[in-house]
């Protein structure tokens, strides 16, 4: 279920990453789940993970990946790059030094892109006879 506005603010986020890109995402009325379970499969088996934010109307995850250069953190993030591509999952990866950029315009910037790459796609299959 997503979260009301009013949860949203008042809920405790697991860092000052998190908090950050939750307060954007609240800025420009982005909805978002924080913490859902979604369902992967990685070759035969299923798993249920939980994304940092999950946007359901763009099928997007946004991950913070806050604790870069230890190696099974690391090696966990590229399992789970790699895991959310697989599952047909945008994502927009986050990180300590993202955040001291212009992360904003990063986040709206990627999050338009997979929506303009989609449409791209769908002019493609119109303009190819596909829905014919």
């Amino acid at each position: 279920m997503i979260d009301s506005l009013e949860n949203r603010i008042g809920k405790k986020y697991k860092s000052n990453g998190e908090k950050a890109i939750a307060k954007l995402l609240n800025q420009y009325g982005i909805s978002f789940n924080y913490e859902p379970d979604i369902y992967l499969k990685e070759k035969d088996k299923r798993y249920i993970w939980h994304p940092d934010f999950y946007l359901p109307k763009y099928q997007t995850i946004i991950e913070y990946f806050g604790m870069r250069g230890y190696d099974n953190y690391d090696n966990g993030t590229k399992r789970k790059k790699k895991l959310y591509y697989q599952n047909h999952y945008n994502l927009i990866p986050v990180y300590p030094e993202t955040l001291k950029k212009d992360y904003q315009t990063y986040i709206l910037k990627s999050l338009h892109n997979y929506q303009k790459n989609k449409l791209i796609d769908l002019e493609r299959k119109i303009g190819s006879g596909f829905y014919k």
